[in-house]
């Protein structure tokens, strides 16, 4: 009788875990860096600095967004049975995704230039955001 209730129960607690969904090996980048409130709080980024970093910081999270964007339809092509893209098709992504590496490398250079010594040592620890994954997604090899 105990191990027939035992049993039950747990059967009863194992069958939400089964039916659950395996998630994806492997998330995709986010479409943004950080926000701006946590950006201001872990660098200290005064009033009068504001301005200047918001306009760098809302660019910078533009090209994340757009290559967030170019990853799912890269995807969405795969999966909708397009098949994978033509080697001169990923040569062309790959030129895309390292232009937008370049332009995102460039706002981050700018608000690192607007902030203090002290500053920069605090930006600095932060993660650098990154268009892509890996090697030919804007991220050069071996980083």
């Amino acid at each position: 009788m105990r191990s027939s209730l035992f049993g039950s129960a747990l059967l009863a607690f194992a069958m939400p875990a089964l039916a659950q969904q395996p998630g994806p090996m492997m998330q995709p980048p986010p479409d943004h860096w950080t926000t701006f409130d946590s950006l201001t709080q872990a660098v200290s980024i005064t009033d009068a600095q504001k301005p200047d970093v918001q306009k760098h910081y809302d660019a910078l999270n533009a090209v994340m967004k757009k290559a967030a964007d170019e990853r799912r339809a890269m995807r969405e092509q795969m999966m909708g049975g397009g098949g994978p893209p033509s080697p001169e098709q990923m040569q062309a992504r790959r030129e895309k995704m390292q232009a937008m590496q370049a332009e995102l490398d460039g706002h981050y250079t700018a608000i690192r230039d607007v902030l203090t010594t002290e500053q920069q040592a605090k930006f600095d620890a932060l993660p650098k955001p990154r268009v892509g994954m890996g090697p030919g997604m804007g991220r050069p090899p071996g980083e």
